[in-house]
């Protein structure tokens, strides 16, 4: 029999987010900061312990992924829909060009923690880079590709047919997260990929923090140290996403499509994880 006091998920992760941010009245971020959310490296969990680190009194901006792709959609096709203008389908540069702009506008305003599925922003460094600190959270590449698959499949978005995905411009923007989010290109053809990586790691070097996935408690400690509150992340039941699996060969090209992503992780761990077993 279901629990009549039980909360609806929704509505108990609003009053998680309410609890922390009246439990930060007396403190808060140190600074405010920029959450580049890289797609499927941390989800809901993540999100609401973060703005929970932010009091009532201060902003948190969420530049959402559905609405921007909704509204992008409506301003250049005058459809209100979520695929038309997708992060990984054609017309993805439009919603990309939208967050930007929400984006360089909570930063005019001052937010205290602006937080979405951004690309990084020349003009956004340029005019803000002193005030925001910048932190993500990464994934091994190919285990993301494939959960970032899984979920467009999920919903409808592409078949979840594996070899027409890699062979795909999906399979490709899959591959390469890391670096067209941090290189600031939506997309990145592989005869830009080299200047691309070099491009993404050296801006990756300007974070605050990066974190991994597989030791969320060294990215906690590490956002601890640099703004003075620790995130609590509470577990919620993951979306039940279509069981993607590859072949040997078909592991073998996906890990080739992502050797840029392989080796922007790769620098990362080396600059910003701390092994506790060394």
């Amino acid at each position: 029999m279901a629990n009549p006091f039980r909360m609806p998920p929704r509505t108990l992760r609003r009053a998680r987010i309410y609890a922390g941010r009246t439990r930060a009245l007396a403190g808060g971020l140190k600074k405010p900061c920029l959450f580049m959310h890289m797609p499927k490296c941390g989800g809901t969990s993540l999100s609401e312990a973060l703005y929970a680190t932010v009091p009532l009194g201060q902003n948190v901006a969420v530049i959402d992924a559905l609405s921007t792709r909704r509204a992008a959609a409506i301003a250049a096709f005058d459809r209100n829909d979520v695929a038309t203008c997708h992060e990984d389908l054609e017309h993805g540069d439009l919603t990309f060009a939208l967050r930007e702009q929400l984006l360089l506008t909570h930063m005019a305003a001052g937010a205290r923690l602006i937080h979405g599925h951004v690309l990084y922003s020349d003009a956004a460094m340029r005019h803000f880079g002193d005030d925001y600190s910048l932190v993500t959270l990464l994934r091994e590449p190919v285990a993301r590709a494939i959960s970032n698959f899984a979920m467009m499949a999920g919903n409808g978005f592409v078949e979840p047919d594996v070899d027409a995905w890699l062979d795909g411009p999906v399979g490709r923007s899959h591959a390469t997260v890391f670096l067209r989010y941090l290189s600031g290109q939506n997309v990145v053809s592989p005869a830009d990929e080299g200047s691309a990586l070099d491009l993404a790691k050296r801006r990756l070097e300007k974070f605050s923090v990066v974190g991994f996935l597989d030791d969320l408690p060294q990215f906690l400690d590490s956002f601890t140290h640099q703004f003075g509150t620790r995130p609590r992340i509470h577990r919620y039941n993951q979306a039940a996403w279509p069981k993607i699996q590859l072949n040997a060969a078909q592991r073998t090209r996906l890990e080739a499509a992502c050797a840029a992503d392989t080796s922007i992780y790769e620098f990362a761990r080396a600059h910003f994880w701390k092994d506790a077993a060394a």
